[in-house]
Order: C-alpha cells, then sequence, then structure tokens
C-alpha cells in the first residue's frame, strides 16, 4: 500500500478520511453518479482534487467534453482555482467544441488548448500525450469520460483509447479523476473500465416526493486496488461544498 507521502488528497478532509488517506499517485479515479444525481458533485471533487495539487505546485489539466469553457468559468471553484494558480498552471483541453463545430473557429484563449480531433481516438491520444508533457507531474479532471468515450468512433475505438491512457497515467505519475455516467454505458462497458481503474467513488440520489429533498449517498466501492464493502454514507451540500453526515 502506498505511503502517507504518496497519497493525493482532495480540499474536502471528509472524503480523505473515507478514501483511507486519498488517492494514489498515477492512478484513475472514476467518480460515478447514479439515478438522478445532477448537482454537479463529481466535477466539484474533480476540482477539489485539482486545487489541492495547485497549492503544492503541481499542474492541473481539465478535459471538457459536457461543459464549455464558458461554462466551467463561471463556477466560483473554478474561479478560485484560477486565483490560486500561477501562470502556466492550468491548462483546459476543450473538447466539448471538437464535438461540436469540428476544428473551431473561435479564437484561440490563454490557457485553452481547442481538440480537433476528439472523434478519432488515435489522434486525439497523441494530442493528449503531448499535453501531458508539458507538466513535470500534474492531475487531470474528465469531465465527462462518459461523454468523451461516446464521442469516439466506435466502442471499439473507445476501449483501445483507455487502455492506451492507463500506461500513459502510469508513466507520467498522472492523477486522474473522471466523471463517468453508468447509465449511458451498457453494464458490460462499465465493469471493464471499472476493473481496470484504482478507485471508485459513488454518489447517488435516492427518489423522493417533489416537495422533499431528495437523500443523497456516497459510497467508495474501490481505492487503491482494495474492494470495499457495501457500506454507505449520506451526505448534504452547503454553497459548493459537500458534508458527509454519518
Amino acid at each position: 500500500m502506498s505511503t502517507e507521502e504518496e497519497l493525493i488528497k482532495c480540499e474536502w478532509d471528509a472524503i480523505n478520511r473515507l478514501l483511507g488517506g486519498g488517492l494514489r499517485r498515477g492512478s484513475t479515479c472514476l467518480v460515478e453518479e447514479l439515478r438522478g444525481e445532477s448537482r454537479g458533485i463529481s466535477g466539484l471533487l474533480g476540482v477539489s482534487f485539482l486545487y489541492e495539487g495547485i497549492k503544492h505546485g503541481e499542474g492541473a489539466i481539465i478535459l471538457l467534453s459536457e461543459h464549455t469553457v464558458g461554462e466551467y468559468d463561471l463556477l466560483p471553484p473554478v474561479e478560485t482555482l484560477y486565483a490560486k494558480a500561477k501562470p502556466n498552471q492550468i491548462l483546459l483541453m476543450d473538447g466539448l467544441s471538437s464535438l461540436a463545430y469540428g476544428v473551431p473557429s473561435l479564437p484561440p484563449k490563454e490557457g485553452v488548448i481547442r481538440c480537433s480531433n476528439v472523434r478519432y481516438a488515435a489522434k486525439f491520444y497523441e494530442e493528449l500525450r503531448t499535453t501531458v508533457k508539458r507538466f513535470d507531474i500534474a492531475r487531470m479532471y474528465i469531465d465527462s469520460l462518459s461523454v468523451l468515450l461516446h464521442s469516439m468512433e466506435s466502442d471499439r475505438a473507445a476501449w483501445q483509447f483507455w487502455l492506451a491512457l492507463l500506461p500513459l497515467i502510469q508513466h507520467r505519475k498522472l492523477t486522474v479523476i473522471a466523471t463517468l455516467y453508468p447509465e449511458m454505458h451498457t453494464p458490460q462497458f462499465t465493469e471493464s473500465i471499472e476493473r481496470l481503474s484504482d478507485s471508485i467513488i459513488r454518489f447517488t440520489a435516492l427518489p423522493a416526493p417533489p416537495d422533499e429533498i431528495p437523500i443523497r449517498q456516497i459510497q467508495i466501492v474501490k481505492n487503491r486496488g482494495f474492494s470495499f464493502d457495501e457500506q454507505v454514507h449520506t451526505y448534504e451540500r452547503k454553497g459548493f461544498e459537500y458534508y458527509i453526515k454519518d
């Protein structure tokens, strides 16, 4: 098992405790949202891990395939991330523009890489590999891995992309947090992605009447290669922070 110095933490102490100290450096963590959980918890958690890395001088890469750069720029946690970062410490890879428009005609923005080959897995992998090499050590948040994989020319290409990405992550000691929506994939595809991931954090919103607040739960399904039991914890959101209630 990794030592304490090798563990990757986020801003939220409660999440770090549930993870037994944090994630392993150079690993992949899936943040799954199930059954109607749509409050942006995975994105906030991803930014929280990036923020902690920024404070320690690490690079931050945000790969967008679900939200636009403009939408991300307006999020208060992201504004805080920018305020803390030094020049060239954050890079955004704008995959959504590629999906929607092909090669974007938008003017370039400092710190934003306009991806042009997201649909073609092999070419996009090379673009991503070049980007990762800009940093000696970095963390990356993928929003969202489900949308990104679905955008590629075939499930086979998406699977080969993911298989190629894993050795790069380990070699570069890149810690990747990625949003996954299991309902977008077949059970077999989801199981395959989960099996090759080091950690899985699962968020669920239980059904509730329109006039009641739904019960929201978090479960650490897997971490640092170890699978856990079925214990779940309820949590609540206050502003842009989340608190474990039990």
